[in-house]
C-alpha cells in the first residue's frame, strides 16, 4: 500500500497597500486623525489582514493608537465625546 502525498494548500498572496511606506512617515499618536482610518466602527485596531499594511507599520500602528487612547486623543469607545 503506497502512501499518499498530502496536497499543500497554496494560500493568496497579501497585498501590501502600506500608504506609511510609500510616503516614508511613520503612524505617530500626534496625528490622530491618520489613525482613525485603521479603527473598526467600535473602536477596535483592524487587523493587517484588512489594512493592508506591512507587520512593522501594523506594530507601529498599534503602540501609537494606544498611546493616544492613554493621552484622551482618540476615545475607547467611539462616540463618546
Amino acid at each position: 500500500m503506497a502512501m499518499q502525498k498530502k496536497k499543500i494548500r497554496k494560500l493568496p498572496p497579501v497585498k501590501i497597500n502600506d500608504p506609511f511606506q510609500k510616503s516614508g512617515t511613520v503612524p505617530s499618536y500626534k496625528r490622530p486623525e491618520e489613525l482613525i482610518p485603521y479603527l473598526s466602527d467600535r473602536g477596535k485596531i483592524l487587523p493587517k489582514s484588512r489594512t493592508g499594511l506591512t507587520s512593522k507599520t501594523q506594530r507601529i500602528l498599534t503602540r501609537e493608537v494606544k498611546r493616544a487612547r492613554h493621552l484622551a486623543l482618540l476615545s475607547f469607545v467611539p462616540g463618546s465625546n
